[in-house]
């Protein structure tokens, strides 16, 4: 993914630094706003993000912690203002612990927002607890401080709006598909808040267990998953932008500006291309000549089922290890042409179940016949040409 940081400022003057996601190719399909509270130093925000803008999401980031300014309608309206601003509706929120808190009180009053998912979220003040900081309470200020040791500043009037019924009557009028995300073993903020948000609101709602995560997702698999399926849930409700990348043909593929990264459109399956991080690129996909060895080996792997089932021999499962190399043709033992360097594909086959030498023997003829093994070793012609696009 892409990232932007962005400068905010509130109407009262409070600074504030957020930051954009934007998916591979630049083509959001939908803008999502997610208000969190992860621990610093922590990498959680952006594992949830990328989750999210593999699914075509573009995802403004805002922190609670830190640095951040106060945490307040002030700031949620000053970040959704800005979205307005470029065009960029948001139309799912994320918020996380009293970031969930804060947008329920702001996301019902924005209207292109589509769905809305709490995660780890409080059901009201009372669930805050002993987070609260009595002795730095003051006449505007409320301060949180997590048993992990985050801070962050909380404008009174934004708690005052947490009590449990405004919390409950605001529910039952949200009007947004809601999902309520929230581990059991959370130690900061109990599940029970999960419990009493789901029950007191209405559907489309959904509750999933994130068992084993703590409040902050450290776990980068936590994040990750937590991420992924947010993206999953929302596209049932988010009215997602169609897919620019189309072709007369049967494959088209799209590099933007800014990187390797690449989109690939196969019929109706979509897949991303990438260099590795020592490369220059970002490592969210195959490189091309790992794609070149899958098509081989899918091909092999293929051919070699299509076959057993037809003689009805008992092959369980055919695996296809595959490796691409420069060689010279001295090293190669089956080349004719042994003065030139070449490419070499290397391909071992495993075939799982109880075959007999016979069977097996002509499971591996048989693995030189794939079509794209074929079509590998003809004669090749490719035509290029600039596509008019006026």
């Amino acid at each position: 993914m892409k990232t932007q940081e962005i400068a905010l400022t509130t109407p009262s003057g409070s600074s504030l630094t957020a930051w954009l996601d934007q998916p591979a190719g630049g083509r959001p399909a939908a803008c999502a706003l997610l208000v969190h509270c992860f621990a610093p130093g922590t990498a959680a925000e952006q594992h949830l993000s990328l989750a999210l803008t593999q699914q075509r999401f573009e995802v403004l980031r805002i922190s609670c912690l830190s640095s951040a300014p106060l945490l307040s309608q002030e700031l949620l309206q000053t970040a959704h203002a800005y979205l307005l601003a470029e065009q960029k509706a948001p139309a799912l929120a994320i918020g996380h612990s009293l970031g969930g808190a804060a947008l329920l009180t702001a996301a019902p009053d924005w209207p292109a927002l589509q769905a809305l998912a709490l995660l780890s979220a409080p059901a009201d003040d009372r669930a805050l607890g002993s987070l609260l900081d009595e002795d730095e309470h003051d006449e505007e200020h409320a301060f949180v401080v997590y048993r992990q040791g985050a801070e962050l500043s909380l404008d009174l009037d934004l708690l005052d709006q947490w009590h449990e019924d405004q919390v409950r009557q605001r529910l039952q009028g949200l009007k947004k598909a809601l999902l309520i995300l929230h581990s059991p073993q959370d130690r900061e903020i109990s599940v029970d808040s999960a419990a009493a948000l789901f029950m007191a609101s209405r559907h489309p709602k959904s509750f999933v267990s994130l068992d084993g995560a703590d409040h902050f997702l450290s776990s980068a698999e936590d994040s990750r998953y937590a991420g992924s399926l947010i993206g999953a849930w929302a596209q049932r409700y988010v009215q997602l932008q169609p897919d620019a990348l189309r072709t007369h043909m049967e494959v088209v593929t799209r590099t933007p500006a800014g990187g390797f990264t690449t989109e690939i459109r196969a019929g109706k399956h979509s897949l991303l291309a990438d260099e590795p991080l020592a490369l220059g690129g970002l490592d969210l996909g195959p490189n091309p000549y790992d794609l070149l060895n899958a098509a081989l080996g899918a091909c092999t792997s293929m051919t070699l089922r299509m076959y057993a089932d037809r003689k009805g021999w008992p092959l369980q499962e055919a695996i296809v290890h595959l490796k691409h190399d420069r060689i010279y043709g001295e090293d190669c033992q089956v080349c004719e042409d042994n003065t030139s360097k070449l490419d070499q594909l290397s391909r071992e086959v495993e075939l799982i179940g109880p075959l007999d030498a016979a069977q097996r023997s002509r499971l591996m003829e048989i693995a030189d016949r794939c079509p794209v093994h074929k079509t590998l070793q003809s004669k090749i012609s490719i035509e290029t040409r600039e596509l008019d696009t006026d």
